[in-house]
């Protein structure tokens, strides 16, 4: 028997033993600016909604023949405010965090903390060898900004790393809470090394809760921070090899979760008049489908931050016609809720088609541009798996091939794949930094949903605010103590969208 290894089990099994009798309902209410102790009444909030988009050819043959239908859900919030937000960062305090590493960890929680405003609250939770609450959920305020800070600038690095304990300490905080009626939840994992033994941090469920994490370096166990994100409720994994972009990939994460338009999306495509639905693309979003395709599918999407768009990619075949008639072959209804309420919104789309002997119509250039983003995607996955299997040259191959198939106009995607091919210059090389980056963008393009990448790497997903607050991050890490963060007010400002043109109208032909 392995006594030692019988004594550290005994002694995690203790660890977790304890989490679970302890409580952690000390968060702080959330206190109106002109008082001392008189809440915030509850947040009512209107006008967050879904737009819809369609692309499709207008005509079609008379004979049965395959058609496509692209579908866009863009998430549109309001100018009403925000529900406020529940969020608890876990640090890696572990041995392996010693020295710039901590560093950089401490000034981009700083940035973190300025982002905050008084309807949101944070715990800071600090994991090595076991799990710490820093603080309970504190309301954002000048106080506690700098009390926050003051705590995590003590943080000392040692010991191991324990990130189940993390992880299920965070989730036990938001449990606990006595104040969660119109408030949102997240939690922010930071990682540098590979987790203990006898932790198992993926095994931890996080289905009900958005898990954004972050892998220092090329020393962090990647596969396992991808996982956790990948299970979570519409979190994402970033790879940070350079921790000069720390702030920049808090800060990617940070602007969809302070700015989420609607929650609990779902869509459902129903084929019409003999139509047949045989696939839906829709990324790694779970589907419900009948046993035909002569059935309605439905996709299951949850949150949309404002302007984040999800596309909806519907391969259908029409059935054989005798003459030329205008007929509708599938409905769209999508439901949402607006974020503080139970009750759902809903909308729905008709697709009509003109079937005709003769169709002059093209391939929509939104349909042409999803499909080559589809085919790209897969490639990087196979590549990934390729390389996974030391096979690096066939790796390296699948690439060449995907690039060769690009455009001029698919630039984005062009620099992603050409990216990765150079971190699969050596296995060294792969395993280091490909391996993260690759996890990256396959997360990424499953989810439509951004995640920070290495600087100069374009994603397909940013929304506006994103790329300000990547600005504002290299600003504050430029300066951080002469550069002001700019307000949420400020944020709504520059990242507004511009006005409707003013038609001009010449007078003298009136």
């Amino acid at each position: 028997m392995d006594f030692a290894k019988t004594e550290i089990t005994k002694g995690v099994t203790a660890i977790f033993n304890r989490m679970r009798n302890e409580t952690h309902d000390d968060d702080e209410p959330i206190l109106r600016l002109d008082s001392q102790d008189e809440e915030e009444p509850d947040i009512e909030l209107d006008g967050g909604k879904t737009d819809a988009s369609i692309f499709n050819k207008q005509e079609a043959p008379l004979e049965q023949t395959p058609f496509k239908v692209l579908l866009e859900l863009e998430g549109v919030g309001t100018d009403e405010g925000r529900l406020g937000v529940d969020l608890v960062t876990i640090l890696d305090i572990s041995g392996s965090m010693r020295g710039i590493k901590l560093a950089k960890l401490k000034l981009a929680m700083q940035f973190l903390v300025q982002k905050l405003s008084r309807t949101d609250r944070l715990s800071v939770v600090t994991f090595n060898k076991k799990a710490e609450k820093l603080c309970p959920l504190r309301q954002i305020t000048e106080n506690s900004r700098t009390e926050i800070a003051d705590q995590v600038n003590d943080l000392v690095a040692k010991s191991s790393t324990n990130t189940e304990a993390g992880l299920k300490l965070a989730l036990k905080i938001l449990k606990d809470r006595t104040r969660t009626k119109n408030r949102s939840v997240a939690i922010m994992l930071m990682s540098y090394g590979i987790e203990d033994p006898e932790s198992q941090a993926i095994t931890v469920p996080v289905s009900e809760v958005p898990v954004y994490t972050f892998a220092f370096g090329s020393g962090c166990d990647h596969e396992v921070l991808s996982v956790i994100a990948k299970n979570s409720k519409g979190g994402t994994f970033s790879p940070v090899p350079d921790l000069e972009d720390l702030s920049v990939a808090f800060s990617t994460s940070l602007a969809g979760l302070l700015n989420v338009a609607i929650e609990d999306l779902t869509l459902t495509v129903v084929p019409l008049n003999s139509s047949q639905l045989n696939k839906v693309n829709a990324g790694n979003y779970p589907q419900t489908r009948q046993a035909t395709v002569m059935e309605p599918v439905t996709v299951t999407f949850r949150s949309l931050y404002d302007r984040e768009i999800r596309k909806v990619l519907a391969n259908l075949t029409l059935p054989k016609v005798d003459k030329r008639f205008g007929v509708q072959i599938f409905k769209v209804v999508f439901e949402y809720r607006v974020l503080g309420k139970d009750k759902f919104d809903s909308d729905e789309r008709l697709i009509n088609v003109t079937r005709i002997a003769k169709p002059k119509d093209e391939e929509r250039r939104e349909v042409l541009a999803e499909e080559t983003r589809i085919g790209t995607a897969s490639s990087i996955k196979e590549a990934r798996i390729l390389a996974d299997q030391r096979e690096l040259a066939e790796a390296r191959k699948k690439l060449e091939d995907a690039n060769a198939s690009l455009s001029e106009i698919d630039a984005v995607l062009k620099a992603q794949v050409e990216h990765l091919h150079l971190l699969m210059a050596s296995q060294e090389t792969y395993d280091n930094q490909g391996k993260a980056f690759a996890l990256a963008l396959e997360a990424s393009h499953e989810s439509q949903r951004s995640t920070a990448l290495p600087a100069g790497i374009p994603s397909l997903y940013d929304t506006p605010l994103m790329a300000e607050y990547k600005t504002q991050a290299r600003n504050y890490d430029l300066d951080p103590e002469g550069y002001k963060v700019p307000t949420p007010e400020e944020d709504k400002i520059t990242t507004a969208p511009p006005p409707p043109p003013v038609l001009q109208v010449d007078r003298a032909k009136i």
